[in-house]
């Protein structure tokens, strides 16, 4: 009768094992780096067309850890008044600044006029977008 508990702890050892194995090999997907210098300065100098109506955005990938955005702002003369941002979702120029990014401010159009944004861009695509 001592066998069986041997055999079921044996087992269930080489289970465990197993589990923590696979475990190790599937690991989840992390939000690190999924956009290179490289991907960033091929969506900055992209051409697309302008939405048609309404600001637009969304997320892109991850440079360097840090969540990276592309949006249309328009205003009410849309697509002709669309500028497209390619940026670093982050709260303010000391969050941009602790990231290596660039912060400029970029007129965006608001209803029939423009208005200053700040906007934090990854150094390697700022210059797309002037003061």
């Amino acid at each position: 009768m001592k066998i069986m508990p041997m055999l079921l702890t044996a087992k269930l050892t080489a289970l465990s094992a197993l589990i923590i194995s696979l475990a190790a090999c599937v690991t989840a997907p992390t939000n690190e780096d999924t956009m290179t210098d490289a991907d960033l300065i091929q969506a900055a100098e992209q051409k697309e067309s302008a939405p048609s109506e309404g600001a637009q955005q969304w997320v892109i990938g991850y440079h360097h850890g840090t969540e990276v955005v592309k949006s249309f702002q328009c205003s009410d003369l849309c697509p002709q008044n669309t500028l497209r941002v390619i940026y670093y979702n982050v709260a303010d120029k000391a969050a941009c600044d602790s990231i290596s990014g660039v912060t400029k401010s970029i007129l965006v159009p608001i209803a029939i006029t423009v208005m200053p944004k700040d906007y934090c861009f990854p150094k390697v695509i700022a210059q797309y977008w002037g003061e």
